[in-house]
């Protein structure tokens, strides 16, 4: 078959809400993220990745360095970006057929949503590895599709999984949350016994296998490169969960997805956002009730029981790498599976909006769409918020490295090549006013937030070598800490004064804050 008659083929099976969905989230995701992709923003991170492999196995990511290797190993907004958003834009769509949303205007909102998530753009001020995550939601999201329609399936979602897991663990909530969301239509759709226990069993297999293959491929490589797992955030757990750890790991799921949908942040970033975000909630929970009660779906004791365990099921599916290591620091990029759920409420509107038959349900019905795309448009307003706030913190973390560059410089007995410790942290704010507007809105984030790019020597170090072409030595932190324990650093004052820098036993040290 010619490469023509494939792309023909291929186009045909496509419906309308498949092309809706990826071009809805395509132009939708660049108009949001446009400003990421044209500019080149940092985090503590992104430093030290102007160019690098993606080699991450040692977090438990041995697939990550081959997903990024598409767009190369530069720090290429534009090109990684554009790549994340394509990814996203057939994760729309696939995801559009998983649940069945139909119609012209849910496609769009179910698009609009995978692109505007928050974990989106946070995930955009990490723009060298953006692609790489992007791909994995795609896979997890394959993985489901796969094991779904399919007999045999599980058997090509179990690799589509691991690759997915070995790109980012996180993203098995993603897959679980997708099934469950899946379940609950069947529920709705008074899906024989018979076959919901044949998709039920189909997932598990995937999901067991998926991680399985995950796990025994993470060895494989590990020895091949002979090294181990780090212990970051948890990774060395993937392998050693103990049972004896289950309740204290419940526990902390359930108190971490509690504080997500109460503390967050993500979600009430606006007056406009946190209605919208509530009503649109509310709207998705009271069409399942309702299509669960019109299409009598209670008649069935499988139903209810079956109905109750996905729900119990959802915060610590959401929440899965807690269990494993309740410890973790569970940040805003770890919180993408969450819209699986968000697009899961709009096919409930989408189901409800074919059973409309009065006034009151087709008003309903418009209340709901009207919410999601509020919630759409105040999620890409966030957006661009973040990257008000990059862009800010570069410059100001600029303006400060060429005053301490320009002090360096100029210093009594400094000499090209001496070290230099930068300490403190961030400027004394009796000196440079706190400025940062965007406090209360970022609240939610991670990495995004604060007014410096800079927290340490090292990160100052690699800031002037990357954009003012000046280099040092950087000491241990035992060094440093000797530093601090010095007379003459406790005699000090805070940069700018005369009295802020000083040469200690042969270094440099400028102290920015006590």
């Amino acid at each position: 078959m010619t490469p023509d008659k494939i792309w023909s083929n291929l186009v045909k099976k496509l419906k309308p809400q498949h092309k809706t969905a990826f071009l809805s989230a395509f132009i939708i995701g660049l108009l949001t993220h446009l400003y990421a992709m044209t500019n080149n923003f940092l985090t503590y991170d992104s430093m030290w990745n102007i160019y690098s492999d993606q080699d991450m196995i040692t977090s438990g990511r041995q697939f990550l360095t081959y997903a990024c290797s598409v767009g190369s190993y530069f720090d290429l907004p534009m090109i990684n970006g554009l790549l994340a958003i394509i990814w996203l834009s057939i994760s729309a769509a696939l995801i559009v057929e998983c649940f069945n949303i139909e119609g012209k205007v849910l496609p769009v909102i179910a698009g609009g949503l995978m692109v505007t998530f928050p974990s989106v753009s946070s995930t955009f001020a990490y723009s060298y590895t953006i692609d790489g995550y992007m791909l994995a939601i795609l896979l997890s999201i394959l993985a489901f599709f796969l094991a779904d329609r399919f007999k045999y399936g599980f058997i090509a979602g179990i690799f589509s999984l691991g690759i997915s897991l070995g790109i980012y663990q996180a993203e098995f909530s993603f897959t679980i949350l997708i099934c469950i969301c899946a379940l609950f239509i069947y529920i709705l759709n008074n899906t024989p016994v018979k076959e919901m226990i044949s998709k039920i069993w189909r997932y598990i297999v995937m999901g067991v296998g998926g991680y399985a293959f995950y796990l025994i491929s993470l060895k494989i490589m590990l020895s091949i490169k002979h090294t181990e797992i780090s212990g970051y955030q948890g990774t060395d757990r993937v392998s050693t969960f103990a049972l004896s750890d289950l309740p204290t790991g419940l526990k902390a799921a359930w108190e971490n997805f509690y504080y997500f949908m109460r503390y967050g942040g993500i979600f009430s970033a606006t007056g406009a956002m946190k209605i919208s975000y509530l009503v649109f909630m509310a709207m998705g929970a009271v069409s399942f009730v309702y299509l669960f009660v019109k299409k009598k779906a209670y008649k069935s004791v499988f139903n209810i029981v079956l109905t109750i365990v996905l729900a119990m099921a959802i915060p610590f599916s959401s929440c899965l790498i807690t269990i494993l290591s309740p410890d973790t620091y569970f940040h805003i990029l770890m919180r993408m599976p969450w819209v699986a759920v968000m697009i899961f409420f709009a096919a409930l509107i989408s189901m409800f909006n074919k059973e409309v038959s009065i006034k009151a349900e087709t008003a309903m019905a418009l209340v709901s769409v009207v919410s999601a795309f509020v919630l759409i448009l105040q999620f890409a307003v966030s957006s661009n918020i973040v990257y008000f706030n990059l862009n800010e913190r570069y410059e100001k973390t600029y303006a400060m490295c060429v005053r301490m560059l320009d002090r360096i410089e100029q210093t009594e007995g400094y000499e090209a090549g001496m070290p230099v410790a930068i300490l403190g942290g961030f400027p004394d704010e009796n000196y440079y006013a706190h400025t940062d507007i965007t406090a209360d809105v970022l609240s939610g984030y991670f990495g995004v937030d604060g007014e410096y790019v800079c927290n340490s020597t090292s990160s100052f170090e690699s800031f002037m070598e990357r954009y003012l072409n000046f280099s040092f030595p950087v000491l241990s932190l035992e060094e440093e800490l000797s530093l601090i324990d010095t007379d003459t650093f406790k005699g000090m004052k805070n940069f700018p004064s005369a009295e802020s820098i000083e040469l200690i036993n042969g270094v440099l040290v400028i102290k920015l804050n006590g």
